[in-house]
């Protein structure tokens, strides 16, 4: 039969059925693939204001760019077309999938399959570095795509020559069930905000969802409640106004109008709301995960009712550090929290093909539900035998080795372990980071194997070098500023010195270990081998840069790396200060670490009292005890000494005090020889953090209880 036919009985099938939404692929030259995908559009009678075209379009200038996918969420079509020719972008493709309205069809226009491999990707040059050349080899992520299109009955893949799948419907029992009305799981939510707002005990809700779950309905449904029978008073913040738009409408009545703050229910920007007071008997959070932590801590210490809501679609970006950051702190400080997570789809049916694909696509599926037996068979074979580019860092046990990008691809399970270990330990893992991971070719990985199994895992990134020495004079300037490289270039500005554009290093951008292997040396043996690794390639310098905490400078510090660069600025997911460490690996490597740790000596000092008075205290001494300073003179040693037999104010003898508690610390050999109360000294001698902080922070009786701490702690160094 003509393929023009087939595709007509395809799509009348679609048009007398209830479906699933599905996944098309158009394969082949791209002309061809735009006009039958057109052609589909008109068959299928779907008018313009219900398609979303994303990349190039012949003869039409009503389409969008795939990086601007984030402002088309919370919008619904019933097609959309994704041309991959323009560029490929995993995040687009998974908020895209989104949009589409139950019945709904994805159209991918690629390139022929034995050709999408080898196609040069216009957007391979934002995923990779400056210098590297993703294009020059074949896409390993391309590859492992085709085949999972290609292995899916569900997709249907449509080629010049032929149709190949099937229309999957909706199971005759899932039809009675009405789209966006609410589910048991909402109700279950509903029910507990209600409950919330008559008990006023200080036990806040956690709802967390995948996109398309009806966490904003079930949002909007207990506001109505709320104010028609209880006459409630709730104020609704969020990142930004139209987050909750939805929340809004499933809400509405007489007494509700967006935005207006003398109703029942009002949007208030997260900074205005901890700015200015306010009142209400009920404070939404929605999508919490993009609030920095330390506004919500303070909007859960402002409000004693306080309901959040975040999108976990899977591990993507924000939403995955919420699980990890921010849910830990509930625990230890608001005992009796509630955690919900709906699961049940309410703008498409249970089991939809369309999230199927996509979620296996990307791994979003859990890993556990692969057999044992298969997690042995496989990972023996692909890690044990030594790949060409690979090290052996234990020869005896062969527990650590360099997996290829070829080696991810072509064994599934040896990926999925690898992968999730990278997710579950990050909280800014994005589906372009699965794509960086096969094929950005300065991208080296690098794994701890126990029994068989990935426990531990490393990602490397390759920076500086030839790839940046002819550009080092405008990035030092700051005339330039290039992708990847992001220490060598960040230190080369940071200390007006060119020679760390040039110096060939490697980057750890991510350590991670299982959970239950974890203070079993793991890490450390990996950044052993990388280091035995490095220096076989000439590699003179070992970087990082990551959240200061207490926790992983200890990690950093024992494993002899060197802190470089303390930033100002806080991330907003993070809720933490960055901070760059390195470590030496040749004669002019350590030249130059011994440079930048003495500007960093300095500049802690200087800034420790300005940029740094509300940074961790504890983590301030540890950073301290790595900056040598000098010795006082006889003549401040005897200033000292009158205070510490005096019962003289401290501040009076505080120049001399932090240069002799500077010195002091600079004599501790490690972290663990810290004396108990030196925080107390850092914050009141360095941080200069109010006496009405330091009474507070330090649960002290009053000012003359604080002089004498100090005078014992001094004692005590």
């Amino acid at each position: 039969m003509d393929l023009h036919f087939k595709i007509q009985d395809w799509l009348k099938a679609r048009k007398n059925h209830l479906c699933h939404r599905q996944l098309v692929i158009i394969s082949g030259p791209e002309n061809w693939a735009e006009k039958l995908s057109q052609e589909i559009i008109t068959i299928a009678e779907i008018p313009e204001n219900k398609l979303l075209w994303v990349g190039d379009r012949l003869d039409s200038s009503l389409n969008v760019d795939c990086l601007t996918y984030r402002q088309h969420l919370g919008t619904e079509y019933d097609a959309l077309v994704y041309n991959v020719y323009t560029g490929l972008s995993a995040s687009a493709l998974i908020a895209f999938s989104g949009t589409i309205m139950a019945g709904g069809v994805m159209i991918l226009i690629c390139p022929d399959f034995t050709r999408w491999p080898d196609y040069p990707d216009p957007l391979a040059s934002k995923r990779s570095s400056y210098g590297c050349n993703q294009n020059a080899e074949q896409s390993y992520f391309t590859r492992r795509l085709i085949s999972l299109i290609q292995n899916d009955l569900d997709t249907i893949v449509i080629t010049p020559e032929r149709i190949n799948g099937h229309n999957v419907f909706v199971p005759q029992e899932d039809i009675g069930r009405k789209l966006n009305s609410s589910t048991p799981e909402q109700q279950t939510i509903i029910t507990s905000i209600l409950s919330m707002s008559d008990s006023h005990k200080d036990r806040p809700i956690v709802i967390t969802a995948d996109r398309g779950r009806g966490k904003s309905s079930a949002l909007g449904l207990a506001a109505k409640e709320l104010i028609e029978k209880r006459s409630k008073q709730i104020i609704i913040t969020a990142p930004n106004k139209k987050n909750v738009e939805q929340v809004f409408a499933f809400a509405q009545s007489s007494s509700v109008a967006q935005g207006d703050t003398n109703t029942n229910l009002a949007f208030v920007a997260p900074d205005a709301l901890l700015a200015e007071p306010h009142e209400a008997d009920l404070l939404f959070i929605d999508e919490a995960a993009a609030i920095p932590a330390s506004i919500l801590k303070a909007l859960l210490n402002k409000f004693s009712s306080v309901v959040m809501s975040s999108t976990v679609h899977g591990y993507e970006g924000a939403g995955r550090g919420f699980e990890l950051r921010f849910k830990p702190y509930l625990e230890k400080n608001k005992k009796g929290w509630k955690a919900f997570t709906l699961t049940m789809p309410i703008r498409w049916y249970k089991n939809d093909c369309l999230e199927a694909f996509w979620f296996r696509c990307f791994m979003m599926e859990d890993i556990t539900s692969f057999s044992t037996d298969k997690h042995i068979t496989t990972i023996t074979e692909a890690v044990l035998p030594i790949h060409p580019d690979s090290i052996i860092a234990n020869i005896e046990s062969n527990k650590v080795i360099e997996i290829s990008r070829a080696q991810l691809v072509d064994d599934p399970i040896l990926l999925h372990q690898t992968f999730s270990l990278l997710v579950n330990a990050h909280y800014q893992t994005s589906p372009d980071d699965l794509v960086r991971l096969l094929d950005a070719p300065e991208q080296r990985l690098f794994t701890y194997t126990l029994h068989s199994k990935v426990v531990g895992v490393a990602l490397i990134i390759e920076e500086g070098g030839d790839n940046l020495s002819k550009l080092s004079t405008a990035i030092t300037l700051g005339d330039r500023r290039v992708n990847g490289h992001m220490v060598a270039q960040n230190l080369a500005l940071h200390t007006a010195n060119q020679k760390f554009c040039c110096i060939k290093q490697w980057r750890i951008v991510r350590i991670a270990v299982d959970k239950p292997q974890r203070r079993n040396k793991i890490g450390s043996a990996l950044l052993n081998a990388i280091s035995e690794s490095a220096k076989t390639k000439s590699v003179e310098l070992l970087t990082s840069s990551f959240g200061a905490s207490e926790n992983l400078l200890n990690f950093w510090t024992q494993n002899k790396f060197s802190p470089l660069k303390l930033g100002f600025k806080r991330d907003a997911a993070s809720d933490e200060v960055s901070l760059i460490v390195g470590r030496a690996l040749s004669v002019n490597g350590s030249t130059s670490v011994s440079k930048v740790r003495d500007q960093f000596t300095k500049e802690l000092h200087y800034h420790i009292s300005r940029y740094h008075r509300m940074t961790n205290t504890a983590l301030l001494s540890k950073l301290l005890i790595q900056c040598k300073c000098e010795s006082i003179t006889v003549d401040e040693q005897r200033r000292v000494a009158c205070f510490l037999s005096s019962k003289n104010p401290f501040d009076t003898f505080s120049q001399v005090l932090a240069k002799y508690l500077l010195m002091k610390l600079s004599s501790i050999e490690t972290i663990s020889d810290i004396p108990i109360g030196t925080d107390l000294l850092v914050a009141s001698l360095l941080q200069f953090k109010p006496t009405e902080t330091l009474v507070t922070e330090f649960k002290l009786s009053g000012k003359k209880a604080l002089n004498k701490h100090i005078r014992l702690a001094l004692i005590d160094l």
